[in-house]
Formats: C-alpha cells, sequence, structure tokens
C-alpha cells in the first residue's frame, strides 16, 4: 500500500520501471510501507538513482532517513559519503541496521535530531542534497542548502506537490492548510531564486529538481 494517492500519470510511469528494482531494495521498500513508514516513491527513487549516477558526488546530504531506503539507493549508485539527519531514533536504528546490512555503513553518517537545529550548523559542500523531511519546514531549510551546493551541485526535494493539493486539483483540509501554505512559500522561493535553476516534476508525490548556477 504507499503512503500517498497517485493519479493516472503515475501509475503509468511505474508501469514501465516495474521489475527493474534491485530485489532487496525491492523488499525494503515494501516492509517499510508495510510498516507505515513513508519512503521515496518508486519513480522517485528512479530519479534519485539517474541523479546520483549522473552527479557522481562524493558528499551527499539527505534530511528525512527513515529506515535508510533513499540513502540506500544513492549509496549503492556512487562511491560517496553520506550524511544523513532525522529526529526519530527508532526508525534511525532500522537505517542503521539497512546499511550494515548492504555493507555501505562505513560510507554513511546519521545525525539524529531536529533538522532545524542540525541544518543550520552543516558545514562544506555537497553535491547532491536531497531532501526529503518535514514538509512545512522546506521554506525554512532552502537558504541553508543553496550555500551548501557548489556550482553544479543538485538538490532533489520530494512530496513538493502534495498530493495534488498544491495545483489545486484536490482540495486542502484545514487540517493540513498550514503545511500548503508553507510549501507554497518554498515553490515560490525555489523556482525564484537566481542562484538555481530548477523544475518542478510530476514524479511520485511531485518532485523539485534544482541546479546551483
Amino acid at each position: 500500500m504507499s503512503f500517498y494517492e497517485y493519479g493516472k500519470t503515475e501509475e503509468y510511469l511505474l508501469s514501465l520501471i516495474k521489475g527493474g528494482a534491485e530485489p532487496r531494495l525491492e523488499a525494503l521498500r515494501n516492509s517499510a510501507e508495510l510498516a507505515g513508514v513513508p519512503v521515496v516513491s518508486e519513480t522517485g527513487a528512479q530519479l534519485l538513482k539517474l541523479i546520483t549516477v549522473m552527479t557522481a558526488p562524493t558528499r551527499i546530504l539527505e534530511i528525512g532517513t527513515a529506515v535508510g531506503y533513499s540513502g540506500l539507493v544513492m549509496l549503492l549508485n556512487s562511491e560517496a559519503k553520506l550524511y544523513t539527519i532525522d529526529f526519530d531514533g527508532e526508525v534511525l536504528e532500522k537505517a542503521r541496521q539497512n546499511f550494515s546490512r548492504f555493507g555501505v555503513s562505513a560510507r554513511a553518517e546519521i545525525f539524529e535530531g531536529d533538522a532545524s537545529d542540525i541544518v543550520p550548523m552543516v558545514e562544506g559542500k555537497f553535491e547532491l542534497i536531497f531532501l526529503d523531511g518535514p514538509k512545512g519546514r522546506y521554506y525554512e531549510f532552502l537558504p541553508y542548502l543553496i550555500e551548501l551546493l557548489p556550482k553544479g551541485g543538485v538538490l532533489l526535494c520530494d512530496n513538493v506537490l502534495y498530493s495534488e493539493r498544491m495545483s489545486g486539483a484536490r482540495e486542502v483540509p484545514k487540517s493540513k492548510q498550514t503545511i500548503a501554505d508553507r510549501l507554497a512559500l518554498f515553490i515560490k522561493k525555489v523556482t525564484t531564486d537566481k542562484r538555481l535553476i530548477t523544475s518542478l516534476l510530476p514524479v511520485g508525490d511531485g518532485m523539485s529538481l534544482s541546479v546551483r548556477v
């Protein structure tokens, strides 16, 4: 069962890549979804894999570790060192186990805590940043993430179309209005900041793809 609500386009895209995933990763994805842990969509994982191969990063920053599924997509398709942040100690323990099981623990450094506290303290440059944390804070993180990107560095952000709510195709319930409002601020900023070239892609729950210029 998918954590998000997808339309016909996503179903079609998904049909094109079915059977192409690494079996152990596919099993990890399935177990995460059965446990109710949201992970990047299968089409999103395919895009993440493509971008990882294209950028050949040496350092990757990830916000939103969960059980380590997206981190593994990046680690298994590069020689990079991954720095990943999440607040949930229980799922991070599963991520540690998964990184160990796949033999990439030496290249995965986990930071447990609130990304709002950790991101401003991050130093250095990252050729690839994957933002898949709390959607209501994307706008807050963005200024810091732009500074962490070298020229040509890539920022990929998940869930930016919020199950078609941002386009108006689905109504935003009152309980989710604040998140939608904050996502709207993020989308406006990430698509107009002159330091970035950005495209919004209807992949999975929606992804923004930005390159630092």
